[in-house]
């Protein structure tokens, strides 16, 4: 009975403290539960405590930044101050010249109304001036209206006077010698007339008359002119044309005046390239020569043999003139080849009668039969 009570005892006690190690067990767990979920709290905690000291890290950073720019703030607001001043200075400084400014239109406005009342005076003063001046003017004008229209009258009748004399010249009543210098144009300047009046009647209506009118002399003359003119347009182009060819090297005026000096000079122009054409040729015809016989006296070639055009035979003159006419293709023709041995006396040129009156000499006269060395 003893140990059966003791049994039960050691076993509820047993169970007891088997209930004790497993609430001991449960307690141990959960402490552990505990400490871990406080143990990741705590490290979670720490990370966002790091990352909020960073944070605040650059957050000082930045507000050290921004403190540094306080001097240069302050310095800007003393600045900024300053000039307040200085406009608030200036403000009042523009408030008293304002009110000078008032002042002075003040008095300005009092001036204008002096000026006003003068210039009124000055005005009635002038307008009887000018009264007076306008009567003076009209009596002047009336006389000089009375001098023009005598002087008109008188103009009037010379007027009629020339027209009479135009028409009489025009119709070749008036003036024989004039009729033969223009008769080559009357018929033309008459034809002229004609159209001319014909297009006035048809405009104005304007009857015929046996008088000409300015308007007909002017048709009458201008039927003249045309063909005056281009007769010397062309005389001039010619010659604008001719002056440079007879003269390559030097500048070919441009004034009529120089024109005419040059053509005046044309004829003895022309003899001067006459010959030079032939010294060209001689050159070029000797320039041949001595290129193949290099020995050739020059000396020796100042006459030419005599009757040696009556020795030659037909075939060999024509056959020399071939050959020169071939030579003369290699001469510049463009080139003015002056005399090297110009002459003397100014009378070198003959007349074109005076040098067909006078033969010809022979070069070969008195000349040796023996040809050049």
């Amino acid at each position: 009975m003893f140990f059966s009570s003791l049994q039960a005892n050691l076993k509820a006690r047993a169970t007891e403290a088997a209930a004790n190690v497993a609430k001991v067990e449960e307690a141990s767990k959960a402490v552990a539960d505990r400490r871990t979920a406080l143990y990741n709290r705590a490290v979670t905690h720490y990370h966002k405590a790091k990352l909020d000291r960073a944070d605040l890290a650059r957050e000082l950073e930045a507000v050290k930044v921004e403190a540094a720019k306080v001097p240069q703030l302050e310095s800007d607001l003393r600045a900024a101050r300053d000039q307040c001043a200085v406009s608030e200075e200036a403000g009042r400084s523009a408030a008293r010249k304002l009110k000078l400014a008032e002042q002075e239109l003040t008095r300005l406005r009092l001036l204008e109304q002096n000026h006003l009342t003068e210039l009124n005076s000055l005005r009635t003063a002038e307008k009887e001036k000018v009264d007076d001046l306008s009567r003076r003017v009209e009596k002047q004008r009336l006389a000089l209206q009375e001098e023009v229209t005598a002087k008109s009258t008188e103009l009037t009748a010379t007027a009629k006077r020339w027209t009479d004399d135009f028409g009489a010249l025009d119709r070749g009543l008036a003036a024989p010698d004039m009729f033969l210098l223009l008769a080559s144009g009357q018929e033309a300047a008459l034809t002229a007339v004609g159209v001319a009046r014909d297009s006035r009647r048809r405009e104005t209506g304007e009857g015929s008359s046996e008088y000409f009118s300015m308007d007909d002399h002017l048709a009458s003359m201008a039927a003249r002119i045309e063909p005056i003119t281009k007769l010397g347009w062309e005389l001039r182009k010619a010659a604008e044309e001719l002056v440079p060819m007879l003269w390559p090297e030097e500048a070919a005026p441009q004034d009529i005046s120089g024109l005419i000096s040059a053509m005046e000079r044309a004829p003895d122009r022309f003899l001067d390239w006459k010959e030079s054409a032939t010294r060209a040729g001689a050159d070029m015809a000797l320039s041949f020569v001595l290129s193949w016989y290099n020995e050739v006296d020059l000396g020796q070639l100042e006459f030419r043999r005599a009757s040696v055009e009556d020795k030659l035979p037909a075939d060999l003159k024509a056959a020399r003139l071939a050959r020169a006419s071939t030579i003369a293709e290699f001469v510049d023709k463009t080139l003015f080849v002056a005399d090297p041995n110009p002459p003397l006396s100014d009378g070198y040129y003959m007349d074109d009668e005076e040098a067909e009156d006078v033969p010809e000499d022979d070069p070969a006269a008195g000349s040796a039969d023996a040809p050049p060395a």
